[in-house]
């Protein structure tokens, strides 16, 4: 077995640890949880560069279950893709791990925390390097389980009670479809082995299957339910109303689960898959709908937001959703690197809110205006921070894959989006990074740090730009590492090249930064700002265009009142009432029955029974008193009149009478003698009672002496 299962083996050792461990290494878990979790980002890296030099990495670790042709083998495929998540997710693990053992000091609940924290980190790697579509799927569903535990980890307040039951309920329903994708595929490919699966798509391609009187494609079937499982874990419209009420959890668990690791399981799902995805353009197509409409959604909705987390989440909902979109052009490489970019970034930033937070006491904005003097260097660092990335992600070798699609208008409608999120997405970029590095909270505390200053903004600026060459420099590295592990159009543009539509993404997100740095100068200045339609659309998306209400009125409360009905109207009033009417038939029933057999069987068996032992017995009592008994008696009788006869005849009375003459003739002799025998015989008895008493005392006053 490899060194590298240690990777998922050492945090689920030490979740059993600190489950296990009792009260005694509560205040000492984290001296559980940060070892074993660093070390599996040191062996993250060293698979790294172990798999750059030679290639994938398979590790079999056991066989699960095995029934006829279902063989499931528990497993770890470490390719290029899962090299570049495994530091991501173990990285920002420790990183959590460590701000967490302070930001948590005093909870009640410190061991537990940091046990589930461990089982998350566990599921997830696994998830990462699984070789099995089923394993894959039970990590799934154990991130949902830990995702709950640890929304709810303060249950003391009933909206963190609330938020942890509808993250598990949307994940839960988006899962069922993922259940039916793993189902599909093992009764497509008749194996669950990724690669396996992965290998024979081309072959597959082509085969449909009757689904509600409809011939659908195969493959395009199990995209779509793999499509729905990404949707509910990565939170897309509509299933995207659990992450901000996520946000009730502790910090750490909002940079961990929702900000840099567990929304990425469905971007990451789609790439492991890309090979099969290809093959399904229908199932890309809605791939591509469900991440434009996610990402510009979510873009609107962060300009509205006044809480500085809900505004980092719903940026986390429109750049998963622009991953989504990534997918579903076939830009499967640049997704990956916009994941791990923003897995880091948005990891950092979490942490950071997290310790501003703690000071300010709040989540809002500062209450007092930021002068001109700091809002400069601000807003420079805005610019950098929303133009470096989209010069990654429109040059180069993917800059085509935008307009690739094979109808114009769908290509125009894909551009269009990119570019819009471009722009809303460096609007807010603007106001978060302002609102969280330049407020003042107070008059003497100043509770978030500052991202700029004059003294180093000079530097910062040329580090921004080196960073920028280096990750365009890399780039071409990063297509070509990748190729092995994902399936992708590679376009007829060089590495590193800066075309048209690149330049049009950089003006879209440097007017977005334009917009959003004079609405901050002078808010009269945003164009159609006064305008009425302008005010309704802020107030629709201010309430996040009411998908919570729409949710409570289209599921939640037909649930609720499907669920009273079956309690009260079926349970109460029907299957009670059967109930009670099927023991009230059955104890009729019983009595009739008992009745019928009472009169009419059993009382005539027995009557019956009864008369043919009386008949048996009459019959009997006649012969035998005919047959037997008269003759018994008269013979003992004849018998004993003979031998009286015998006896009277064979004795002699007179003998008798002299014999008892003789007897008392002797007895009246006797008499006298007696009574004179009678003194002395007493006498005698008396002399020898004495002489026993003397001897006695004798003896006992011999032993006295002694």
């Amino acid at each position: 077995m490899s060194i590298y299962a240690l990777i998922p083996a050492l945090p689920l050792a030490a979740f059993v640890i600190l489950a296990l461990g009792g009260r005694r290494i509560n205040g000492a878990s984290h001296r559980v949880g940060v070892p074993a979790v660093a070390v599996s980002f040191g062996l993250s890296i060293a698979a790294l560069a172990e798999v750059a030099r030679n290639g994938a990495i398979a590790v079999p670790l056991y066989r699960f279950a095995a029934a006829g042709d279902l063989v499931i083998d528990v497993g770890m495929y470490i390719d290029q893709l899962a090299t570049l998540l495994l530091p991501l997710v173990t990285g920002v693990s420790f990183v959590v791990h460590v701000y967490s053992s302070r930001y948590m000091i005093g909870d009640p609940r410190y061991r537990r925390f940091f046990a589930v924290m461990a089982l998350f980190t566990f599921a997830m790697t696994l998830l990462v390097t699984s070789d099995n579509l089923l394993v894959t799927y039970m990590c799934w569903e154990l991130m949902g389980i830990c995702s709950y535990l640890l929304i709810s980890h303060w249950a003391g307040r009933p909206s963190a009670g609330k938020a942890a039951t509808k993250a598990f309920l949307v994940n839960a329903v988006a899962d069922v479809g993922l259940g039916f994708g793993v189902i599909l595929t093992f009764a497509t490919y008749g194996t669950l082995n990724i690669q396996e699966i992965l290998a024979q798509a081309a072959a597959v391609s082509g085969q449909s299957i009757e689904l509600l009187g409809f011939a659908v494609e195969r493959n395009t079937l199990i995209t779509l339910c793999l499509l729905s499982g990404a949707m509910g874990k990565s939170a897309q419209v509509p299933m995207h109303v659990w992450l901000p009420f996520a946000m009730e959890a502790p910090t750490p668990v909002s940079a961990l689960i929702h900000a840099a690791t567990m929304v990425n399981a469905g971007p990451f799902l789609l790439v492991r898959m890309s090979p099969l995805v290809l093959l399904a353009p229908p199932a890309m197509v809605v791939i591509a709908i469900v991440g434009a409409i996610t990402a510009l959604f979510g873009a609107l909705v962060a300009l509205t937001q006044s809480d500085i987390k809900k505004l980092l989440a719903f940026s986390t909902i429109s750049q998963i959703g622009f991953m989504i979109f990534a997918c579903g052009v076939g830009a499967f490489s640049a997704a990956v690197f916009h994941l791990l970019a923003h897995g880091f970034l948005k990891g950092f930033l979490f942490l950071s809110t997290g310790s501003a937070l703690e000071t300010a006491g709040a989540h809002g904005h500062g209450g007092e205006s930021i002068p001109a003097s700091r809002t400069r260097p601000l807003a420079l660092g805005a610019l950098l921070l929303t133009s470096v990335p989209i010069v990654v992600l429109f040059c180069g070798p993917y800059e085509r894959l935008w307009t690739a699609q094979q109808v114009p208008a769908a290509g125009v409608a894909f551009w269009t989006v990119a570019v819009a999120t471009v722009f809303l997405t460096a609007f807010y970029a603007f106001r978060g990074v302002v609102s969280l590095f330049g407020a003042n909270v107070g008059t003497s505390v100043t509770a978030r740090p500052r991202l700029l200053s004059r003294d180093h903004v000079a530097a910062i600026a040329v580090a921004c730009v080196a960073v920028g060459t280096l990750l365009l420099g890399a780039w071409s590295w990063l297509g070509t590492f990748l190729a092995p592990a994902v399936g992708g159009r590679l376009g007829e543009a060089e590495a590193g090249t800066f075309s048209p539509l690149a330049a049009v993404a950089v003006a879209a997100a440097v007017a977005g930064w334009s917009v959003a740095y004079a609405g901050h100068l002078r808010p009269s200045a945003v164009p159609l700002g006064q305008r009425e339609w302008v005010k309704r659309a802020y107030v629709h998306f201010l309430n996040r265009l009411y998908f919570d209400e729409l949710h409570d009125l289209c599921a939640v409360r037909p649930s609720l009142r499907i669920s009273r009905w079956l309690w009260r109207d079926l349970d109460v009033r029907w299957i009670d009432r059967a109930v009670a009417g099927t023991a009230r038939v059955s104890r009729l029933g019983a009595e009739s029955l008992h009745r019928l057999l009472e009169r009419s069987v059993i009382d005539r068996a027995v009557a019956g029974t009864a008369g043919v032992s009386r008949l048996g017995a009459e019959s009997l009592h006649r012969l035998l008193e005919r047959s037997v008994i008269d003759r018994t008696v008269h013979a003992a009788a004849a018998t004993t009149v003979g031998l009286s006869r015998w006896l009277w005849a064979a004795v002699d009375m007179r003998k008798i009478d002299a014999a008892v003459q003789r007897l008392g003739r002797l007895a009246a002799a006797v008499g006298p003698a007696l009574r004179g025998i009678e003194p002395r015989t007493l006498r005698q008895h008396l002399l020898i009672v004495v002489y026993w008493l003397v001897a006695a005392i004798g003896l006992s006053y011999l032993f006295t002496l002694q």
